[in-house]
Formats: C-alpha cells, structure tokens, sequence
C-alpha cells in the first residue's frame, strides 16, 4: 500500500517521514506531540510556538538539538531530530493585553438615548433661564452665531457713557462665555441681564402682583439689541464698493448711517421708496432713501410663504401729512431694496392686538421659508444690474475652474496611458532600453509642463477672484442677492404675554442645534419645517439669513 502524501495514513498511526512529533518545554510548561514539518523552514514551527506560548519568534530560543540551539536558516536534517525528541524554548512572551476597565460598547450597540447624550456631549453650553427670560437667551443664543459681533466686541475699546460700557463689556463677557461653554456646564447670566435691564426698565416690568419679572417679546428684545449696537457701538466706515463692470448703473452711494455703527453695518437695509398720494394727484410723487434693520412681514390669509410675505411688505398704504391737501392722506408707499447687508432678519408680524381680551393674539397660520432666499426681484434694477454682473463672473470663473481641471483630468490620463503603453514597449525591449526611455528630456519636460499648467489655471482662478473684488470688513454688502437661512426665534404659546421662546441654529447642511435655555439638543435639518405653523408647537417668529458668497450652498 502506498502512503496517502503528507497527512496521516488512514492504515496505520505512522507518519509521513518528513513529519515529527515533538515536545516542548517553555518554563513550567510542557507541549506534547507537536507537529514539526522538517520539510518547512524553522520560522513554521516557530509560528506555531508562537500560537502556543505567545513568544515572538524574534524572542524565541529553541535548545536541545545538535550544535546547542536551532538557527533561523538551519537544516532540520542537520540537527538530528529525532521522533518524540524534548526540545528547550526559551524567552519571554508578550503581555497580554489588559481588558478595559470598562466595557466597550460600539454606537451602533448603544440604546437611542445613550446615543443622544454621546452627540449632546459635543454641544455648546445653553442659557440658564433666570425667569421668564427665554426671549433673551433665544435672541443672544442666534446673536452668537454671528462671528463679526463677537469680533467687533472684542475690539471695543470703551468709548461712551458709562451705561454704553457696561452693556457691551456684559455682552462681549457673555459671548466669551458662550463661546467657550460646552454641554457639561450651562452659562448663567446674571451679569448680562442685570445691566440689560437697567439699561432698558421696559425689560424689567413685574409680573401681576409682583412675582418675578413679565415675559417679554423677543423680537422686541432682537431689535432693541441691535439698535444699541448701532447707537453705542462705532466703527470706522469702509470705502465705498467699487462698480463690479461698467457701463452697469453707478450705485448711489451708501447713506452715512449705514456706515459708522456695527448695527447697520450688519443689518442695515436701504431701500429706495416712492411715495404717491391716492387723494389728490396735486400731490406729486417723490422719491427718499430710508433703511430698516428688519424687514416686517405682516400675515394676511393669503400669506403662505415667506418669500411673497417679504414682496407684500414693499408695498403698503399709510396715512401720512399732505401738504398740497393740508392733512393727513392716504399715500401709496412703495420700497424696492437698494443695498443688502450681510444678514437679514425676518420677522413674521403673529401677534395682533384683540379688543375683548385686551391681549395681543397670535396669528396660527402656517408659513413656509427657503433654506435659501433670492431676494434679487426685489432690488432696484441698478443693484439688480450689479448682481448680475457679479454673479456671471462666478459662474465664469467656476466654468473655467472646471474646464481646467476636466483638461487636467484628461491630459493625465493620456500621459498615464501613453506612459503604460510606452513602458510595455520598453519591457519588450529590454530592460536597459526602458530605463533610458524614463529619463529622456521629453518626458521630463512633459512633467513639467504639466504642472506649470496646472499651477497657471489656479492662479487665473485666484486673479479672477481677486479681479471681482474683495468686501470691506463692514462693507461687505450681499452681492449675489442670495441669503441662506441661518438661525431661528420661535415662540410657543397663543399670546405674546406669555409662552415660550426657543432659538434654532445651523450647524452644518443636515443638521441643526435646539437652544432650549440651559438645554441643547441635535435635530435633522428636515425637521425645521415642522417650524412654519399652524398648530401650538413651537412655530417661526424671526427668520435670521446671512449672504452667500457663492450661487449655490456648499
């Protein structure tokens, strides 16, 4: 009968004659009838140590044979071997590793709500609520989202009377704090609302009978915020924006009061009104220049975007002084946007005044809103111009920064190609052949020549960047009439005299933060909007955007 190769014979115990059986003293402990392959080299039975005693091969010393000990590149035969032969392993194993002193337990192990307070822990700190104070946490929870506020306070050097100091060393205190917070530990503060109420008493009204302070407005509190910060609050003025291309209209230059103060610098809209008399056509049309820090948009049954609710507001009648009539008239006043600021707010005007409970009601009705707002529509047609010729260059620019790199693309792939095709035929040719073909001067100079073409189409990338023009720190008007929603004041409750107020920020393209006062939480960005209304939850008061500079969000 003839031996079935190399493993163990079905007809008998014997082995093949290339496979030994071997023991093993390590120390204390003996490994019987381990399999030695004298056909293998020595690092295969080390290996299998290894897998028995936990010594690396490099630690291992293997005695008792012929000549004192086993060598790395040694003959099995040489060492005379023999069946059931003792063999000596000396060294010393790894340390086993230590298990952790606690259990790891993976995400996708974890319960819903560990996993919630894993992504909490990364939050920032929220606002601790010292008494119906929750429209001011919201409106400062948004305001520190709006890095050039917290900028500009750290600069403030202390101009002004003393109340204006104390202000805004409070609040660029408090941004600090804010900024520095993290979900472990709530900020409190006392400081921030002691001096705001003292600066402003309307804030520190007593609720009926004296227990603790009212609820208040948090529109009411955005506003009054930024108009210190353009009360108190200078800055130097920047030169005026260049013309982007000519022959476009020359924009008219922009009012000095939009110029010297951080307030307007950031939320400043001017605006181009015409006002006309509906009563008398003696009564001619003119023309001024106004600007607001919000744009109020008030709700009528047929608002159901905020969008049309903005359109709607540029148009309105008002009572005001004729003078060809001597009286109060009516008068059709018209606005059309003539230079945008880096952010916009939006207020949805909910509350309105009812007689029979001499409190101001909230309107309910739903209102959707644009993660992204063109508001170029309802520009004057010289800012409109100026967009538009700002605008085609970026789409100029981003076509020609994407021609240059498909080009790029494409021209490494032939050089990848020629190059594969080139050293197939060399390794046909022979070895010193190729070796010759790669250092010729052609190739070399393709190389280079593809890099320097590369680094020309980033330069003209950045020349035209530069060539459209850079923005003055506090002139840094809108200039492609886009707005991308950034945070939100919502207010839950059927009357401005109480409920609560609650503030929403962006964090990245799919995910926002609740400040809920000292709480702070993580939703999807699908779930804004449930914000738009119409039912008791928390529903949209004030819509905050800022500019992009770009015509798509990123």
């Amino acid at each position: 009968l003839e031996c079935c190769g190399r493993e163990r014979c079905r007809f008998g115990t014997s082995v093949h004659p290339e496979m030994l059986t071997v023991t093993v003293k390590w120390g204390k402990q003996k490994f019987e009838n381990i399999e030695l392959d004298t056909a293998e080299p020595v690092e295969v039975f080390k290996a299998q140590l290894y897998a028995l005693t936990a010594v690396p091969p490099e630690r291992q010393k293997i005695m008792g044979v012929k000549g004192g000990f086993v060598k790395d590149d040694a003959k099995w035969e040489s060492l005379g071997i023999k069946q059931g032969q003792v063999l000596m392993l000396m060294g010393s194993a790894e340390a086993v590793p230590e298990a952790p002193v606690e259990k790891i337990v993976f995400v996708e192990d974890m319960p819903a709500a560990d996993v919630a307070a894993l992504s909490a822990s990364k939050n920032p700190g929220g606002l601790t609520n010292l008494g119906n104070t929750c429209y001011l946490n919201s409106t400062l929870q948004v305001m520190m989202k709006i890095p050039e506020l917290s900028q500009a306070l750290q600069k403030y050097a202390g101009a002004g009377g003393e109340s204006d100091k104390a202000l805004l060393f409070a609040m660029r205190e408090l941004m600090g704090e804010l900024e520095r917070s993290t979900a472990a530990q709530e900020v409190r503060p006392f400081k921030f609302v002691s001096v705001f109420r003292q600066n402003f008493p309307m804030f520190a009204q007593q609720a009926e009978g004296g227990r603790g302070f009212m609820q208040q407005d948090a529109e009411e509190c955005w506003s009054t915020i930024v108009t210190a910060l353009a009360q108190r609050l200078k800055v130097s003025p920047g030169p005026e924006p260049s013309d982007l291309m000519t022959p476009t209209p020359v924009l008219l230059p922009r009012m000095d009061a939009l110029r010297d103060n951080l307030g307007d610098a950031l939320f400043g809209v001017e605006m181009k009104v015409r006002y006309k008399c509906l009563e008398s056509d003696a009564e001619p049309e003119y023309e001024v220049r106004e600007a607001v820090r919000k744009i109020s948009c008030h709700i009528s049954e047929k608002t159901a975007h905020l969008y049309t609710a903005v359109e709607s507001s540029l148009t309105e009648t008002i009572e005001k002084n004729s003078p060809a009539l001597g009286r109060e008239a009516s008068f059709q006043k018209t606005a059309e946007l003539a230079r945008l600021p880096p952010y916009l707010a939006v207020n949805f005007v909910r509350f309105a005044w009812r007689k029979d409970t001499a409190k101001r009601a909230k309107i309910l009705r739903p209102i959707s809103f644009p993660d992204v707002l063109d508001v170029r529509n309802l520009c004057t047609k010289e800012l409109k111009a100026n967009i538009a010729s700002h605008n085609n260059r970026l789409e100029e620019a981003k076509e020609r920064a994407a021609a240059e790199k498909a080009a790029l693309a494409v021209k490494a792939a032939e050089e990848a190609k020629d190059k594969d095709e080139s050293e197939e035929i060399h390794r046909l040719a022979g070895a010193a052949a190729l070796s010759s073909a790669k250092t010729t001067p052609m190739e070399t100079d393709d190389a280079e020549t593809s890099e320097a073409e590369k680094n020309k189409a980033i330069e003209e990338i950045h020349a035209e960047a530069a060539r459209i023009g850079p923005v003055h720190a506090l002139e840094c008007d809108n200039k492609t009439g886009l707005y991308e929603l950034f945070g939100i004041i919502t207010h839950q409750g059927r009357t401005a005299e109480g409920g609560h107020y609650v503030a929403w920020v962006k964090r990245d393209a799919k995910t926002w933060l609740v400040f809920d006062d000292e709480t702070v939480a993580e939703i999807d960005a699908a779930r804004i909007k449930e914000l738009y209304g119409g039912g008791d939850w928390h529903i949209a008061y004030v819509c905050l955007y800022r500019k992009m500079d770009t015509l798509a969000l990123e």
